[in-house]
């Protein structure tokens, strides 16, 4: 069996972000485009009160500013962005510790540079074209643009599975950050048998699975912040009621200040 008939090739363009995104979580591209194009205080109050407080999963966000920072001992990275079809700005602070090892893998995260964020909305203003979102998870450090044609989840994404081997006794998943694990698979498996050939997989990626969590964990003592609470947004966030519609005379402006 050739190396081709065992990768697993995965969906581009939208199903990618239905994929990364969470269950329900909606497309924050769209509704930056949505709300950005939406006719009048009254269009864009019900386009944003749709998406008060609900998961958003934004894509293509190019880095305008990013700042360290402080707050109770604890760092956090102060994160403007711009969503390239709308043009709007798309503001976070990012707290979660996984989320903060993102930016900071090597190459650590620099303006011009994209990202793929889940966040919930808080807000959106109008006049200064701002989206606000908190909190926040970084996916993975993104493309600019979306690709023509097909784009693979193994593209963007290091953690996908490329490869799957299941003719020895366990099975081997490779991921996109090991395929070159495979690249002489046919020569590994005549010499080493299917057995072999598992054991081998597993074992070089445990190997390096190793040393990225050595590296993880000293970027962990760095930001001292519990691992726990960087799997997922909590369920709170994720159904915090919308914010209550402004008296009729309010400034048009909507925009909230981002939560702690």
């Amino acid at each position: 069996m050739n190396l081709s008939t065992r990768f697993l090739l995965v969906l581009s363009g939208g199903l990618l972000a239905g994929q990364l995104a969470l269950g329900a979580t909606a497309n924050g591209n769209e509704f930056a485009l949505l709300f950005s194009e939406a006719k009048g205080d009254v269009g864009r109050k019900v386009t944003l009160d749709e998406a008060l407080g609900k998961q958003h999963f934004f894509r293509y966000l190019r880095i305008t500013e990013i700042e360290e920072g402080e707050e109770n001992g604890l760092p956090f990275m102060t994160v403007t962005t711009c969503e390239p079809s709308s043009k709007m700005t798309v503001k976070f602070r990012v707290r979660k510790t996984m989320s903060l090892i993102v930016l900071k893998q090597d190459p650590p995260s620099k303006v011009g540079d994209a990202l793929a964020v889940t966040g919930v909305v808080r807000g959106a203003d109008p006049t200064t074209k701002t989206i606000i979102i908190n909190p926040v998870i970084v996916r993975y450090k993104d493309r600019l643009t979306r690709k023509p044609g097909k784009e693979m989840l193994e593209e963007v994404d290091s953690s996908a599975i490329v490869y799957s081997y299941t003719g020895g006794k366990e099975p081997a998943n490779v991921s996109a950050r090991d395929k070159d694990l495979v690249r002489n698979e046919e020569q590994m498996l005549a010499k080493l048998g299917p057995d072999g050939w598992s054991k081998y997989l597993r074992g070089e990626i445990a190997k390096r699975d190793k040393a990225a969590a050595e590296i993880r964990n000293k970027l962990k003592g760095i930001y001292r912040r519990d691992a726990d609470e960087e799997e997922a947004l909590s369920e709170k966030s994720a159904t915090t009621p919308a914010v209550a519609a402004e008296p009729a005379n309010a400034p048009t402006s909507v925009l909230t200040e981002d939560e702690d």
